[in-house]
């Protein structure tokens, strides 16, 4: 955790404690201290205030997600204000000050299934660690408390619905644990790109593109889903269909 409050570190080092589905590995009260021993102890998740001593923890919070294995960041401060940027940087969650016990196990409960996910693409990458001609192509989700892998050929997009991930298939849609940097990550040898902030799209099922206003466009896919192009993606999406 990152907290430059003694108070508040220790009441949230506190709440950690008492739950047995997690392991305080180390606190730091500032944002270089904090980046030398996250790369050292390579936690699964990081409690992060934003505002620190005379530092920003949305700054390590960027400078993490460049790392080989990057920890979920679980944001928690005083300040609302800070939420949307947080979330643009696939924050796990956003927590606010005074911690309330209840709210942080929820947090807990959710980052210990996107654990759990994680664990089973990993099994999967090894299995297939040096095969050929076997490729699973499979995606892990969860439903019903039970991980059902689906083919990664028949989904259409993910997308993002009141901050929370969720993937269209031919056949279904399921919400999953998962945030779209991690997604993206998981799908860059697949025919897959990011449009929007929020979506990412398999590219085999662009049947149209509709110009819209400012340079940006809609997409429209096989199943008849329309999604928007922002204008920072634009270009790359001109370049990947060839207009």
């Amino acid at each position: 955790m990152v907290e430059d409050e003694l108070f508040a570190r220790e009441d949230l080092k506190d709440i950690l404690s008492q739950s047995n589905k997690i392991e305080v590995v180390g606190e730091a009260d500032g944002i270089h201290k904090a980046h030398v021993d996250i790369q050292q102890l390579e936690p699964d998740v990081v409690f992060l205030d934003i505002h620190l001593a005379n530092t920003n923890g949305i700054e390590l919070a960027d400078k993490l997600r460049s790392l080989k294995n990057p920890p979920f960041i679980v944001f928690a401060t005083a300040f609302e204000e800070y939420a949307v940027k947080a979330f643009e940087l696939d924050a796990a969650d956003y927590i606010l000050k005074p911690f309330d016990e209840k709210r942080i196990e929820r947090t807990i409960d959710k980052i210990v299934k996107w654990y759990q996910l994680k664990k089973e693409e990993s099994r999967q990458q090894r299995a297939n660690h040096g095969t050929q001609n076997l490729n699973l192509n499979k995606l892990p989700v969860v439903k019903d408390d039970r991980i059902i892998l689906i083919d990664i050929q028949n989904i259409f997009y993910f997308g993002t619905e009141n901050r929370h991930v969720f993937v269209k298939t031919v056949d279904d849609k399921y919400d999953i644990d998962t945030n779209l940097y991690e997604i993206e990550k998981k799908l860059e040898n697949y025919s897959f790109l990011r449009v929007h902030r929020g979506c990412i799209i398999n590219l085999q099922y662009v049947s149209e593109i509709e110009q819209w206003f400012n340079g940006t466009y809609n997409i429209i896919l096989s199943d008849g889903s329309k999604l928007p192009v922002s204008r920072s993606y634009a270009k790359t999406v001109r370049q990947y269909l060839g207009f």
